[in-house]
């Protein structure tokens, strides 16, 4: 993105520069961390469930096209969590098709069919683990997931798969109210209540020496530059540090005016798109001005979220008497609120983000003007490429 600050100067922050390395997935399936190679792994098996991200997350399909899968009984489960089912079109970018290049069948994982769940038990933390009964119906589970930053789950990917992806929306609402704890936050998994409440679904789950994992970082161009394949936990571990050197960025100081660019698939809506809000706040000075740019071509997406963004009440003592979904995220809009002004520049109708105190804007020069015109010629302005992935930190954090 190109804007122009007159002789103030930006500093830009994006994701590490790294090649692209597809064939790292042959190799990661070769050497696998933690377990026997993929052939090993699938040759006493008949029927595979493969678990693939929703259109929410990185592509897949690089690595579709490397499962030596044919002659199983093949499906592949879209784990929406509570996400929208993809369109067919958002479908078929995924699978690089209308089925996935090893053939079986598709289909979607719907959290609010209570038809589709079957019971794990409780997890230490009171939340009431229930998940597709798909994954009962295998013998071995591929799960494909991409690893970056998350606001609240300090990681994406790997134990992500199981809760929120194939969870039922119950579950994933008990497990989400979690992200009211200050612990519950971005790179952090020691001690976050979400992830350690992710680890405890899993262990109900029992199954994992029958999952074979394959994690992926993606690079600047949303293409895979690091995969770790094998257990579960192990492929997800190497993950997170590959992970950390791509997505963290150290600054001197802190910005007055911050520019957080989400890019596709996390600017569909401004529920998806708040968490590129999320990652780069921790760079935003006291009384600084953060200008989210995201399209928003499906609008605010979870309903919930935005209701409770646009009410006058407690927030925070609401939610702790009672938890209704999408309140953590918009808990933490309300936050900033507090401390920094928003302007956003989206195709939103400038109504529903007035109404949440957001200021909007159709064009980012246009924010950009106005913001220095409050904070002046002399502003420390940060510019975020990718930012629903980037997290820059100041060096005393």
């Amino acid at each position: 993105m190109t804007i122009s600050t007159g002789n103030a100067p930006v500093h830009i922050f994006e994701p590490q520069h790294s090649a692209t390395d597809e064939d790292s997935v042959s190799r990661s399936l070769a050497m696998p961390n933690g377990c026997s190679s993929f052939e090993s792994f699938i040759s006493n098996k008949d029927r595979i469930l493969v678990v693939i991200n929703d259109q929410t997350r990185p592509l897949v399909n690089a690595v579709l096209k490397r499962l030596p899968l044919k002659g199983k009984e093949l499906t592949t489960i879209i784990s929406t969590g509570t996400h929208r089912a993809p369109s067919s079109e958002e479908l078929a970018f995924l699978l690089d098709g209308n089925t996935p290049p090893y053939g079986g069948s598709v289909m979607i994982h719907n959290s609010r069919d209570p038809s589709s769940l079957k019971r794990l038990g409780q997890t230490a933390r009171g939340t009431e683990v229930q998940v597709n009964s798909k994954v009962f119906d295998a013998d071995g589970l591929v799960v494909i997931g991409s690893v970056e930053p998350h606001y609240f789950a300090g990681f994406t990917g790997g134990r992500k798969f199981l809760l929120p992806g194939l969870a039922g929306f119950n579950t994933i609402e008990m497990n989400h109210s979690l992200a009211l704890d200050d612990k519950a936050r971005i790179l952090a998994l020691e001690g976050n209540p979400v992830h350690e409440d992710f680890m405890d679904a899993l262990r109900l789950f029992g199954r994992n020496d029958d999952i074979f994992s394959i994690q992926l970082v993606m690079n600047l161009e949303h293409r895979i530059s690091f995969a770790s394949s094998g257990h579960i936990l192990n492929s997800f571990a190497d993950a997170v540090q590959h992970a950390l050197k791509t997505y963290v960025c150290r600054v001197h100081s802190k910005a007055d005016i911050l520019v957080a660019v989400a890019k596709p698939p996390l600017d569909l809506d401004l529920y998806q798109a708040a968490k590129a809000m999320e990652n780069v706040k921790g760079a935003l000075s006291d009384d600084g001005i953060l200008v989210l740019v995201a399209q928003c071509k499906d609008g605010i997406g979870n309903r919930g979220f935005y209701d409770l963004l646009s009410s006058s009440d407690d927030l925070y003592s609401s939610l702790k008497e009672k938890y209704s979904f999408g309140g953590h995220k918009a808990l933490r809009i309300k936050q900033l609120l507090q401390r920094a002004r928003v302007f956003a520049v989206t195709e939103l109708e400038p109504s529903i983000l007035e109404t949440i105190s957001i200021k909007p804007f159709r064009e980012a020069q246009s924010a950009l003007n106005e913001a220095l015109a409050l904070k002046g010629g002399e502003a420390t302005i940060f510019l975020v490429n990718d930012a629903g992935v980037t997290v820059p930190i100041p060096f005393e954090s």
